[in-house]
C-alpha cells in the first residue's frame, strides 16, 4: 500500500470541474468520483468518505482552481516523497502494519497559513490515513502529522478495535500516544497547543467529574465532546486530547520510558492506572 500518488487524481478531477462549470454543484459529484471513489481501504461509501473529509480538512470542491496549483507546489516540494520516507521510518520503528496514505490540499490552500480556518489536518481509519496539506507546511509538520495519524493506525492494529467500538478510554489513550509519540520524535515544537491548553488542576477536577463516570462510553460521536469539549457546557475546548496526553506523559514519569511499540500494546485500563488520573471508576462497582 504506502502513499498512492494522488497527483493525477487531482488533475483529473480539475479537468473534469472545468468541463462543467455551467453547473454549480457539478465540482461535488466531480471529487466524489475523482477524489473518493478511488479510495478502497476506508471502508464507506464514496459519499460517506466525502462528507467525513470534508469535515476534516479536504479541499472545499468549490476551491477546485486552487488545487491544480497547490498540486503543482506540493509536488515540486516533493511532499509525497517526504510521506513515504517518514512512513517507512515507522513502520520499521513501531513495527506498524501496511496502511494506505493519501495526500490531498488542505481547505483554503491557497491562503496563508495565518488566514485558513485549518492550517493542515490529518485522520485515520483502520487501513489508510489522509494528510490535507498546503504547499507553506514545512517538512516537519508533514512528518509530525504523519507520525500521529500512523500512530492511531498502529494501535488499533495491536488492540484489535473497529473504530466504532472504542471506550472513551481507549479514545483518550489513542490520543495521548500519538502525541507523545511526536513529542519523542521531533522534539516538544512540533507537539499540539491543546497539551498545554489548561492548567493541571482544573484538569484533573474535570477528570474527576466528567471523564470517570463516561470512561466505557462507546461511539465516536459521543466521544466528541468528551475530545473537543462544549462550548457552553462542562467541558472545557479540548479537554478530552489534553488528558489524553497527561496519562501518557504521567505514565511514562510513573513507570520508567517504555518504547512506543510496548506502550502501543498496553491496555487503556493499565496505562490510566499507572499514570496521574486514577481509574476511580473501579471502585464504584
Amino acid at each position: 500500500m504506502a502513499v498512492k500518488n494522488t497527483r493525477p487524481w487531482l488533475d483529473d478531477f480539475v479537468e473534469a470541474c472545468k468541463k462543467e462549470t455551467i453547473h454549480l454543484q457539478q465540482p461535488y459529484q466531480q471529487q466524489q468520483d475523482y477524489i473518493c471513489k478511488p479510495v478502497t481501504e476506508a471502508g464507506v461509501s464514496a459519499e460517506e468518505l466525502q462528507s467525513i473529509l470534508l469535515k476534516n480538512g479536504l479541499f472545499e470542491p468549490r476551491e477546485w482552481r486552487h488545487v491544480a496549483k497547490a498540486a503543482r507546489h506540493l509536488e515540486r516540494k516533493g511532499t509525497w516523497g517526504v510521506a513515504a520516507r517518514e512512513y517507512r521510518r515507522l513502520k520499521r520503528k513501531w513495527q506498524g502494519p501496511e496502511t494506505a496514505i493519501y495526500i490531498f490540499p488542505v481547505a483554503q490552500c491557497h491562503l496563508p497559513a495565518r488566514r485558513r480556518a485549518i492550517v493542515k489536518s490529518g485522520l485515520s481509519f483502520r487501513r489508510c490515513l489522509f494528510l490535507f496539506l498546503a504547499p507553506d507546511v514545512p517538512d516537519i509538520e508533514i512528518k509530525a502529522l504523519l507520525a500521529h495519524e500512523y500512530n492511531h493506525i498502529c494501535r488499533l492494529a495491536r488492540m484489535g478495535f473497529r473504530t466504532d467500538e472504542l471506550p472513551l478510554k481507549e479514545a483518550l489513550v489513542m490520543e495521548g500516544l500519538a502525541e507523545y509519540a511526536v513529542k519523542s520524535l521531533y522534539g516538544e515544537e512540533q507537539m499540539s497547543q491543546w497539551v498545554k491548553h489548561h492548567r493541571g488542576e482544573d484538569v484533573r477536577q474535570v477528570w474527576k467529574r466528567e471523564f470517570v463516570p463516561a470512561l466505557e462510553l462507546s461511539g465516536q460521536e459521543n466521544h466528541q465532546p468528551y475530545l473537543y469539549g462544549e462550548r457552553r457546557g462542562r467541558l472545557p475546548e479540548w479537554i478530552g486530547y489534553q488528558i489524553g496526553y497527561e496519562i501518557i506523559d504521567s505514565y511514562q514519569r510513573n513507570h520508567g520510558e517504555d518504547m512506543m511499540q510496548e506502550l502501543l500494546k498496553k491496555p487503556a485500563n493499565q496505562l490510566i492506572a499507572d499514570s496521574d488520573f486514577p481509574l476511580e471508576y473501579r471502585k464504584k462497582k
